[in-house]
């Protein structure tokens, strides 16, 4: 059985191992140790304490692969990618952390330091609570690990594995996007990018009616209506939730125009609120119920029935 080193892997606290179609990831005995590495943003003690630590990227874990090992669904480039690689993106996305592989003859002394960021992402915190808890005894402790983590990542990649799913979806590149977008770095960046994974779920759920051309010129307020009526965050758009949805799109035409975001304090929140969005659509895409962790929808519906400014962004 072919086994390979996992860097970032940070397990629910008291789960020793899970699988992920066919792929069994376990700790690595001195997994304490090792993940008291990892960035950590703020002190906690769960199962282990943890201290605030500027981080690094460590090996924390193993994994070991199925007899048959499946190829990869995602948009990759080459055709010999395995699912492993799907795998480790979803992985990344929903603990926040880059989580890579490596061969056991892994030597940083040899091959060099790895240029991963070993930062916590920015992004991803409402994708993480949207998988629903449930709690598995830990014999003969009193404690319990959340079994839920592993059997929301199965369904999910199951459902992206449907032949449905990818057409739909075009093989899911939008999630390549997102772990780019996710990770930490400035709002204007997180917020472009989040952008373009609007635009990009435009295009595809809608390219077997309209003409590229018809999709570039369509207005991107448009789009963004389009979106959050077909996510369910809102039923329909009235004509005055359209003029506010257009100040996004000034908010984003300023910033690629002017390089940075217009010097106004709802400007920032109304950023924050879109990329947040954008995890809410991804939720509802991987077939779960989105978290309120942030109060979204609040936010939403308080951004939406505000009164226009009618001045530009």
């Amino acid at each position: 059985m072919l086994t390979k080193y996992i860097f970032n892997l940070e397990f629910p606290s008291w789960c020793k191992e899970f699988t992920v179609f066919g792929y069994k990831f376990y700790r690595r005995e001195d997994y304490e140790t090792q993940v008291a590495k990892l960035q950590q943003l703020i002190s906690m003690f769960s199962e282990f304490r943890i201290h605030v630590n500027s981080g690094e990227n460590v090996i924390t874990a193993f994994v070991d692969f199925p007899e048959n090992e499946p190829t990869a669904v995602f948009d990759w480039t080459g055709p010999t990618t395995s699912a492993l690689t799907d795998i480790l993106l979803l992985i990344s996305i929903f603990t926040r952390r880059d989580v890579f592989e490596v061969d056991l003859k892994y030597d940083k002394n040899e091959h060099g330091i790895s240029t991963a960021d070993p930062r916590l992402y920015i992004g991803g915190g409402i994708l993480r609570t949207s998988i629903p808890y449930r709690g598995q005894p830990v014999e003969p402790e009193p404690n319990k690990y959340d079994i839920g983590f592993e059997d929301g990542l199965n369904a999910i990649y199951s459902l992206i594995r449907s032949k449905e799913w990818q057409r739909e979806y075009h093989d899911g590149y939008f999630l390549i996007l997102a772990r780019s977008a996710f990770r930490r770095q400035p709002l204007d960046a997180m917020f472009i990018q989040c952008w373009t994974i609007w635009e990009h779920l435009f295009a595809i759920l809608n390219d077997n009616w309209l003409s590229e051309k018809q999709i570039i010129s369509l207005s991107s307020s448009e789009k963004i209506s389009y979106l959050l009526v077909r996510y369910a965050l809102r039923n329909k758009i009235s004509r005055k939730e359209h003029e506010r949805i257009k100040e996004l799109a000034e908010i984003r035409n300023r910033l690629i125009h002017y390089g940075r975001f217009p010097d106004k304090g709802s400007v920032v929140d109304n950023a924050i609120l879109f990329t947040r969005l954008t995890e809410f659509i991804i939720a509802k895409i991987l077939g779960l119920s989105p978290s309120n962790l942030f109060n979204t929808f609040e936010q939403l519906e308080s951004f939406l029935t505000e009164e226009t400014t009618g001045k530009p962004a």
